[in-house]
């Protein structure tokens, strides 16, 4: 499982770009986004398949497991159990994240609230580290890098506005209307209107052609002078 998808299946959850990099800075911090994870003395050679067969007894270990590194008996049990009711490995990434988004929804609603509305990524970062994560360290430098790595997915994942064209160069030059004259979408009378320039108001030349002024739009010669 990518980061992409990760990211896209957080953000259709969420509804919110931030909340969405708070969550994955704070999962990155934990375990790289590696579902597979686990972390712990008790730990064996093969967890996963171990824990989907009962060979352990995953709820109780005290292993750190998974994306988010669930580590409580309880929330291990509640992860068992949901991979159990949907027949997947409790390691399969998709069962994970949506693991989290259930249990984040229904049983951390202020952390769920805060990526859901979160209008930075710091906020929502702190937010899920304090409050859903919990981990042992929980230190300014610790805060600090979980909302880096949140920025980072931001960054490469978030979509960004259209930058604006450039203009063409003109020469500065500019024409006013002699009379209320159409702009029209391209060189003659047949084209669409598109607007209309006001007498005794100036537009800037970007280029003419066939007896007409271009100026973002067209706007016919006859119907303006140089200024």
């Amino acid at each position: 499982m990518g980061e992409k998808e990760i990211w896209s299946y957080l953000l259709r959850e969420t509804g919110n770009e931030y909340g969405t990099a708070a969550i994955m800075g704070n999962l990155m911090a934990e375990s790289s986004l590696n579902p597979f994870c686990a972390t712990g003395k008790n730990k064996t050679p093969n967890y996963v398949t171990d824990a989907d067969s009962g060979e352990i007894d995953f709820e109780n270990d005290g292993v750190a497991f998974g994306l988010v590194q669930w580590c409580f008996h309880t929330r291990k049990a509640g992860l068992l159990k949901f991979a159990k009711q949907k027949g997947a490995s409790v390691g399969a990434g998709y069962l994970q994240l949506e693991y989290l988004v259930k249990e984040m929804s229904e049983s951390y609603k202020s952390v769920w609230k805060a990526v859901t509305e979160a209008t930075n990524i710091r906020t929502a970062s702190d937010k899920v580290m304090l409050n859903y994560e919990k981990p042992g360290t929980t230190t300014e430098a610790a805060k600090k890098k979980r909302a880096e790595f949140g920025q980072k997915f931001y960054n490469q994942f978030a979509v960004k506005p259209e930058p604006k064209p450039t203009p063409e160069p003109s020469g500065k030059k500019q024409v006013m209307a002699t009379v209320n004259v159409n702009l029209r979408a391209g060189v003659g009378k047949d084209k669409p209107k598109v607007g209309e320039l006001k007498k005794g108001k100036t537009l800037e030349v970007i280029g003419s052609e066939n007896g007409w002024y271009k100026v973002a739009v067209y706007v016919m010669k006859d119907f303006v002078k140089e200024v």
